[in-house]
């Protein structure tokens, strides 16, 4: 499969009964450009005769299909401009919002949903400065509200996928039996993209190299597989 037939699998796989994974939509929608969701989503089209968006909206309900049918629908502005002033004025929405625990408000889903990456870093940047806290820390009011968690790792794919992928790897291969479907599927879609990025947060983060991770976890063919695309012994 190319990059877009790929993810336009996992996206159906995401939104079946069995495999059903909230996580894996909004990791997709929120680290793919915006044109290479759009990819997906015409190779998906292509493949299973629907849209991406009326199978996650078929899928979701409540406050998840808020968040990820626009999430899936959106075609972000991939350019650096900034606007300063709409950041200032978003991150004191975001602010309230989240002090007043209206998580799923209109505005926070539009802000999140339709600004550009760098737009979106500058709210959050002034978010941190202006509030004294990492909008993210903010969002931990519940650790167990599983929309709170969607929100938080939304974020995170928008500004910081590497910290999200590392987290996503670090998961796979610490928990009690490797979780393969995870650990496949972000080393498969990362390896020509930010994998270098990923490895280096991976090692800040655990004091131990991606590779000797993945070796001591995994065996025979598929550990051969997964150092070959992490590239291994790379710098």
């Amino acid at each position: 499969m190319d990059p877009a037939e790929r993810d336009a699998f996992l996206i159906n796989e995401a939104t079946k009964r069995f495999t059903s994974s909230n996580q894996v939509i909004l990791e997709i929608a929120s680290t793919r450009s915006s044109h290479d969701l759009l990819l997906a989503k015409q190779a998906y089209h292509a493949r299973f005769k629907k849209s991406i968006e009326e199978d996650v909206a078929h899928h979701t309900n409540g406050d998840f299909r808020k968040l990820l049918v626009p999430l899936v629908s959106t075609y972000r502005y991939e350019g650096p401009e900034v606007n300063m002033t709409l950041a200032k004025s978003e991150a004191k929405i975001l602010h309230h919002n989240i002090s007043e625990k209206t998580y799923n408000h209109d505005d926070v889903i539009r802000i999140l949903m339709t600004r550009s990456k760098a737009q979106l870093n500058a709210t959050l940047n002034h978010y941190n400065n202006e509030f004294g806290n990492a909008i993210n820390k903010d969002l931990k009011a519940d650790p167990k509200d599983d929309f709170l968690s969607a929100v938080r790792n939304t974020i995170k794919c928008l500004t910081s996928p590497e910290k999200y992928f590392e987290k996503m790897l670090r998961m796979a291969i610490n928990k009690t039996g490797t979780d393969e479907w995870a650990l496949t599927r972000v080393v498969t879609t990362r390896a020509e993209v930010d994998m270098k990025s990923i490895k280096d947060e991976y090692y800040k983060r655990n004091s131990v190299p991606l590779d000797k991770a993945i070796a001591k976890d995994t065996g025979g063919d598929y550990e051969t597989m997964l150092l070959a695309l992490i590239g291994h012994g790379d710098a």
